[in-house]
């Protein structure tokens, strides 16, 4: 996987703008405490996914998982979430739907259902920790790049919610949703393909 491919895995699972709703359900048209609340967002957002990047391999080799056997794994739970978003269904895979309904007055709401694990949950974790960059401290270095510049984007789209949403339709919504999906699907299939060659080296020569 290159960074670009992790970048839009990422922002593909996040989906800041398919999130924008709950984001505003969550405001109360307060602008500072609703920059506030889009903040602390971003902030998980991204202290989640740096930590994942970080200690992800030292959390496999202490479990004794390989990084090919998790690549798989994390190939297949990918999948499925591009899948559910090419069906215009919110994946069940990535964070409990019932959540958002039950934190609805939580005070720390930016960070929990918003943060974790609406936009940092199992699919955008397993994105970072699976990619093959992890292994050296170049890629990591570059996977963090990478979260922090998307940290800023998902910033600036909750920021931006009001307009953003009075411009962009449910059906217009529904469209960029399967496109998504279709090239996070793409993504998840060749990290599981990338997985199954690291564990089954004879398969690339196999195809070769």
């Amino acid at each position: 996987m290159s960074l670009l491919h992790t970048a839009v895995g990422v922002f593909t699972i996040a989906n800041p703008i398919g999130n924008l709703p709950i984001y505003l359900s969550f405001t109360n048209g307060n602008p500072r405490q609703d920059r506030a609340i889009a903040r602390s967002a971003a902030f998980t957002f991204i202290v989640a996914l740096l930590l994942s990047t970080w200690i992800g391999n030292n959390l496999l080799a202490f479990f004794g998982i390989s990084r090919g056997a998790f690549q798989i794994a994390g190939g297949v739970i990918v999948v499925l979430i591009g899948l559910s978003m090419l069906r215009s269904k919110t994946p069940p895979e990535h964070h409990d739907p019932e959540s958002v309904v039950r934190d609805q007055s939580s005070s720390v709401k930016g960070v929990v259902p918003l943060g974790i694990p609406l936009l940092a949950g199992p699919g955008t974790l397993t994105v970072v920790i699976a990619d093959p960059m992890a292994a050296s401290l170049s890629g990591r270095l570059g996977i963090s790049l990478v979260v922090l510049l998307l940290g800023l984007v998902v910033y600036v789209v909750f920021a931006a919610g009001d307009r953003i949403a009075s411009r962009i339709s449910s059906s217009a919504l529904q469209v960029l949703t399967k496109v998504m999906g279709l090239l996070l699907t793409a993504i998840a299939i060749q990290m599981l393909i990338n997985g199954l060659v690291s564990v089954f080296p004879s398969l690339s020569q196999t195809a070769a």
